[in-house]
């Protein structure tokens, strides 16, 4: 019995770890994709530009009804869909419509 509940264990260890490295890389994408929007809005007035990335995030909330810190996931899993191959995932994969599913986005049959 305990060897099955250490196997378990570490599965849902596993699987967590799998859903932190997912969620991690997915909302870096977003960081630095709103960066680039404050960037280019010319809204950054530090080195860090945390200042027009908030400003960013809270435009693009009031505008799709999102909250600011869900923006840095939409805006990460459409910044992953735009990529193909081994640098992303494959267009509008099912796992792309999974990822989008907080946002709002209708899945594409």
């Amino acid at each position: 019995m305990t060897t099955y509940v250490k196997i378990a264990a570490g599965l849902l260890f596993m699987l967590a770890l799998a859903a932190f490295g997912v969620w991690y890389y997915t909302t870096s994408l977003g960081r630095e994709a709103l960066r680039d929007v404050a960037t280019q809005a010319q809204l950054c007035k530090t080195a860090a530009c945390s200042e027009g990335m908030e400003e960013a995030a809270a435009y693009l909330a009031e505008e799709y009804g999102l909250t600011p810190r869900l923006v840095e996931w939409c805006v990460g899993v459409d910044t992953l869909s735009e990529r193909s191959g081994k640098a992303g995932l494959v267009n509008r994969s099912w796992w792309i419509d999974l990822l989008y599913q907080p946002c709002g986005e209708p899945l594409i049959e």
